[in-house]
């Protein structure tokens, strides 16, 4: 089993367990449709989460490994602005910093928009291909099943 990291068209990022990238994106569609998104194997993903007293889990961190694959994968331009010399400190960003984030994120957020095509199924139901190709085949393969053709008398 695989984790996979899909980075959606708008710039936002899911983490899936699945066996394969097809299952993934039927685990996905429990969001959206992930056709056309890219899905990326993660090796190291750690995350952290706190317990609130709400009783809910609150988002604290990735493991450092984690943080760097998905920036790497799914953000570039990012990585690249934190990473380089045109910010003053990026622990302690100056408004001057911030805006350069600012429009680094923005031009992140539309970087993959149209840029990869759905490959859709043969129906009127916005379902990723994949999960509709699943579908189509356990229906064939229990069609198969219970096929008896007649047999011709003797």
């Amino acid at each position: 089993m695989s984790v996979f990291m899909c980075r959606w068209e708008n710039g936002d990022c899911s983490f899936v367990a699945a066996p394969s990238k097809d299952a993934a994106i039927q685990y996905l569609d429990e969001i959206a449709n992930a056709e056309g998104s890219e899905l990326t194997a993660i090796r190291d993903l750690m995350v952290h989460f706190e317990l609130t007293d709400e009783g809910k889990l609150q988002f604290q961190s990735f493991g450092e490994l984690a943080e760097s694959a998905i920036f790497e994968k799914a953000y570039p331009l990012l990585e690249d602005l934190l990473h380089s010399d045109r910010l003053s400190d990026a622990a302690e960003p100056t408004e001057r910093d911030l805006a350069l984030i600012r429009a680094t994120v923005a031009k992140e957020r539309k970087r993959l928009q149209g840029k990869k095509r759905r490959r859709l199924a043969q129906t009127e139901m916005d379902a990723p291909a994949a999960l509709m190709d699943n579908i189509v085949r356990q229906v064939a393969e229990e069609k198969l099943k219970n096929f008896h053709p007649r047999r011709k008398p003797h």
